[in-house]
């Protein structure tokens, strides 16, 4: 069985993005795991959110941005968001003393959890992951 590496959406907005202050680190994590023939994991949420802050926040054309998300949606192995993840992350978001406060990350943590990551990559200093390895891009 392949190691699975569950990747944050941030990491994929540094790469396919060059303008980003992340970029270079991005890609060199992404290029390693690829190397060892990882397979690498996102949510299916995150190729909309890549497409809105693709036509929002970048000077990437339309044709550009459509070719990077066909490119991310072959490289990367899609989980699909399921209603039980809905309501899994939103029970781990309200439980009594919940490190789990934010809503995208706690969906990217259960996600990764569903495909059977051994680690997490992300740029986020405050993600939460309590039993899976976070890795840092910077």
């Amino acid at each position: 069985m392949a190691n699975v590496v569950y990747v944050d959406t941030n990491v994929v907005i540094d790469i396919v993005d060059s303008a980003r202050p992340l970029h270079r680190q991005s890609m060199e994590q992404i290029a390693h795991y690829m190397e060892t023939d990882s397979e690498m994991a996102i949510n299916s949420d995150t190729l909309s959110n890549l497409f809105y802050i693709l036509t929002t926040r970048s000077t990437l054309d339309y044709a550009d941005i459509l070719t990077k998300m066909r490119l991310v949606e072959e490289v990367f192995t899609l989980i699909p968001i399921t209603s039980t993840d809905v309501r899994d992350v939103l029970d781990l978001c309200e439980a009594d003393a919940t490190p789990f406060k934010d809503y995208e990350d706690t969906m990217q943590y259960i996600c990764a959890q569903k495909a059977g990551a051994a680690s997490i990559i992300t740029n986020d200093k405050t993600f939460v992951s309590p039993d899976i390895s976070v890795e840092s891009t910077d």
